[in-house]
C-alpha cells in the first residue's frame, strides 16, 4: 500500500481485500475472523492488510476534532472494559448465546441496572455482546472469547488495572525525570507511588506477580507474539537431537513447553527468579510426564555468572532470551549478555548459540501504520515500565560488540507475521 495512493484508490483496495478474505474464510468460521487458530498464513496475511488499509483510510479521512472524538470513545471504551472485567460480566452471560435480562445480570454481578446498561451499550459499540431487545443482553462471537478464554482476561486485566494507567504518568515522569536511564524513575514509579524498579514494585502488590507472568503468556494470542514465531524463527532441528536449551528469565516456563512439544528429545532448564517457581508449577500441572521429566527449573538472576557445568549432564547448546533485553536499557543489557557471552566462552561448545527473539524496530514509515503502531506501543512500553526501549538493528549490533568477550550477529529472520525477529548469537571471531 502506496502512501502516495488516493482515497479512492484505498477504497478499491479495500473492497479487493474484503473479497479475499471473504473468498479464503471458510463459511463456518465467518463470524469470528478474530479467531487466528485454524487459519492459513495467505488468509492470516489478508486480514492484516484489510486492518492496515481500512486504519489508513481512516486516517486520511479524519481531521483533528474527529481525531479528539475518537480518542474519547477510546478512553472510555477501556474504562468500559476494565467495568466489565472487575464485576465479571463477561463470565455472568451465558456462554450459550443465550439472552439473560439486564435486571437479573445487574443481580447476579451486584451492580446499578442504569450503570450495567451504559457501560454494556458503550462496549457494544466495539462489538463486545448484543442486545436483542432493550430488557436483555446476549454474548456477540467477540465477547464470548473473554468469556471462555482466561489467558485472553488476564491481558486484559493486566492492561486495564495496570498498563493503561501507568502510561498515562508518563508526562510527570519526564518532567520529574527529563531524559533518566535509572529503574527506579519511570512512569510506573509515578503510577505506583513507589521508588522500587518495576520488577521489585511487582512484589508489593499481592497477586501481581502471578498475574503478570499470565499476561507475558497471554501475548501469545497475539498474531505477532504468537509462540509458533520462536520455532519458526530458528532452524532448531539444526540442534542435536538431545539439545540442552537454557531458558533465561523464561518466566512460567511456557515458551520451553511449546518447544519441548515440538522436539522430543530436548532437554530444558528455565531460569527465573524463585517467585516463578509456583507459576511454572501451574504451566506444568497436566502435562504429561514426556514434557515435564525434560522441563526443569533453576532460580538465577541473569545478572549473575552462569551456573558452572554439571559434570555427566549436557553443556548448553542455546541460551534462548524471549522478550528479555527490551526491559533493560543498554548498560544493563550488557550486564546481562557478558554473563552469556562468558559462558559460551568457558563453555567451550563451538557450536553454542545465544538466541535472541526481540523486536528489530524499522526505520519511521517504512512498514505499514498499523504494524508500526504495535511497535511503538512496545518501545514506549520498555520506557514506560524500564526506562528502556526496542531497538533497531544498528543498536542491537552496537550492543553485541560492546559485551565482554564481544559478540557478533550471526543470523537474524523476521518470522512472516511476527512482532519480533530471532537472532543468532555468538562469540566474535
Amino acid at each position: 500500500m502506496s502512501s502516495s495512493s488516493s482515497l479512492s484508490e484505498l477504497t478499491q483496495q479495500l473492497v479487493s481485500k474484503v473479497e479475499k478474505v471473504e473468498t479464503l474464510t471458510p463459511e463456518s468460521t465467518a463470524q469470528v475472523l478474530f479467531q487466528l487458530e485454524g487459519q492459513s498464513p495467505e488468509l492470516k496475511k489478508a486480514r492484516r492488510e484489510l486492518l492496515e488499509i481500512t486504519q489508513e483510510i481512516q486516517v486520511r479521512a479524519r481531521g483533528p476534532a474527529d481525531l479528539l472524538e475518537q480518542y474519547q470513545i477510546q478512553y472510555n471504551a477501556f474504562s468500559c472494559l476494565r467495568w466489565l472485567l472487575h464485576f465479571e460480566i463477561f463470565t455472568h452471560v451465558p456462554t450459550d448465546y443465550k439472552p439473560v435480562s439486564y435486571t437479573s445480570l445487574a443481580a447476579l454481578a451486584s451492580v446499578p441496572l442504569p450503570r450495567l446498561q451504559s457501560v454494556a451499550r458503550m462496549a457494544m459499540t466495539a462489538g463486545l455482546f448484543t442486545e436483542l431487545d432493550p430488557t436483555h443482553i446476549a454474548h456477540s462471537p467477540l465477547s464470548l472469547r473473554f468469556a471462555t478464554d482466561a489467558l485472553l482476561r488476564d491481558w486484559a486485566i493486566f492492561i486495564t488495572k495496570y498498563g493503561e494507567p501507568a502510561t498515562q504518568a508518563m508526562t510527570e515522569a519526564t518532567e520529574k525525570w527529563g531524559d533518566s536511564k535509572a529503574l527506579d524513575e519511570t512512569a510506573w514509579n509515578v503510577f505506583g507511588g513507589t521508588t522500587k524498579p518495576f520488577f521489585e514494585y511487582l512484589k508489593d502488590v499481592p497477586g501481581m506477580v502471578d498475574l503478570f507472568s499470565r499476561y507475558m503468556q497471554s501475548q501469545g494470542l497475539s498474531e505477532g507474539m504468537r509462540l509458533e514465531h520462536v520455532l519458526d524463527g530458528f532452524d532448531w532441528a539444526t540442534l542435536d537431537a538431545k539439545a540442552h536449551i537454557i531458558d533465561v528469565g523464561g518466566s512460567n516456563g511456557f515458551v520451553s513447553v511449546a518447544l519441548a512439544k515440538s522436539y522430543p528429545g530436548f532437554k530444558f532448564t528455565v531460569q527465573d527468579l524463585p517467585e516463578a517457581v509456583e507459576a511454572l508449577s501451574s504451566t506444568l500441572s497436566g502435562l504429561p510426564d514426556t514434557i515435564t521429566s525434560r522441563i526443569q527449573f533453576k532460580a538465577h538472576s541473569f545478572f549473575d555468572p552462569q551456573p558452572p557445568h554439571q559434570p555427566g549432564s549436557s553443556s548448553p547448546d542455546v541460551y534462548l532470551l524471549r522478550k528479555i533485553l527490551h526491559d533493560w536499557p543498554a548498560a544493563r543489557a550488557r550486564e546481562i549478555l557478558c554473563q552469556l557471552a562468558i559462558a559460551l566462552r568457558d563453555g567451550k561448545k563451538l557450536s553454542a548459540r545465544i538466541i535472541i527473539m526481540d523486536i528489530i524496530l524499522p526505520a519511521p514509515g517504512t512498514i505499514e501504520r498499523t504494524q508500526e503502531a504495535m511497535l511503538r506501543v512496545r518501545d514506549l512500553s520498555m520506557a514506560q515500565a524500564f526506562n528502556s526501549q526496542e531497538r533497531n538493528l544498528t543498536d542491537w549490533k552496537e550492543l553485541f560488540e560492546s559485551a565482554e568477550p564481544k559478540l557478533q550477529l550471526v543470523n537474524w529472520k523476521q518470522p512472516p507475521g511476527s512482532a519480533m525477529a530471532v537472532m543468532e548469537v555468538g562469540l566474535a571471531e
